[in-house]
């Protein structure tokens, strides 16, 4: 099984980071193939709406890391989606790679593949990650996959408040479960 695991947070040591690696830690040890993208270190320009890909027929008019990121999702049998909480959503980096899925959409909408939403929130009130949580729903119904699993760490501090906490562990067994 191949996983592309998407991760959005602008600092490499912070907490969803953790997640993703204890996603990745379990997958791999199920003998899964991951390759992880850091959407915020990477050169991923903001689809421009222009419809030069005729959305998926032609490549996109950028000339960017999504070139790389692209075979990988195509490719995937899973795709796991990891950000901070940012103002009751996922980060601007990786909304700018979601918007970039335009240019794939045919491709991703034919597979049906398995998605998987990992956040972190520092806000206590659970209240917080909805928004994210229907944006996630709303990508899955118009792509056509399928939730393989959200894991919505509330109430997060810091890594080591984290590391105290169910969140790592489950991240580890939903990777060994796909």
């Amino acid at each position: 099984m191949k996983i592309t695991v998407l991760t959005g947070s602008p600092r490499k040591n912070g907490t969803s980071n953790y997640m993703a690696d204890e996603f990745i830690r379990g997958a791999e040890e199920k003998g899964y193939e991951v390759y992880k993208f850091d959407t915020a270190r990477a050169d991923i320009k903001n689809c421009l709406g222009c419809n030069a890909c005729q959305m998926g027929s032609k490549p996109c008019i950028h000339k960017d890391d999504f070139v790389e990121l692209r075979e990988h999702l195509v490719n995937s049998d899973v795709i796991v989606f990891v950000t901070p909480m940012y103002y009751f959503g996922m980060s601007s980096t990786l909304k700018k790679v979601i918007d970039r899925f335009y240019s794939i959409d045919p491709q991703l909408r034919n597979k049906q593949n398995k998605t998987v939403l990992i956040s972190v929130q520092h806000a206590q009130q659970e209240f917080v990650k909805d928004a994210l949580n229907q944006h996630y729903q709303a990508i899955l119904s118009w792509l056509n996959m399928k939730n393989a699993g959200i894991i919505n760490a509330v109430g997060i501090e810091s890594v080591e408040h984290l590391k105290q906490t169910p969140y790592p562990n489950q991240a580890y067994e939903l990777g060994k479960s796909l």
